[in-house]
């Protein structure tokens, strides 16, 4: 794959809690909790945009400029509206 300079979100472990608040942000399905933290499972699916890092109550995810492969543009056909609007719902509701 073709890779390039470009923002791409980086998780800090030490900081990851676990909740899974980033997850549910996530609309392009980019991080998925592996063993029990956040984890950025495919940087094609990352946008840079940086959803998940609102949502973070304990600062673990930052967006860092670096080389990493290009952003996958048909991720973006599989967002739907109603899609978004639940994972802003999910995002936004207090954590348990």
């Amino acid at each position: 794959m073709p890779k390039s300079v470009r923002l791409i979100v980086t998780v800090d472990w030490d900081k990851c809690t676990g909740c899974g608040r980033c997850v549910k942000a996530c609309l392009t399905g980019a991080l998925q909790l592996v063993d029990g933290k956040s984890r950025l499972v495919d940087e094609r699916r990352c946008d840079g945009f940086g959803s998940c890092i609102s949502v973070c109550p304990n600062n673990a995810i930052r967006l860092e400029m670096r080389e990493a492969e290009d952003f996958d543009w048909s991720v973006v056909n599989e967002i739907t509206f109603e899609n978004l609007m639940k994972k802003l719902e999910m995002a936004s509701a207090p954590s348990t």
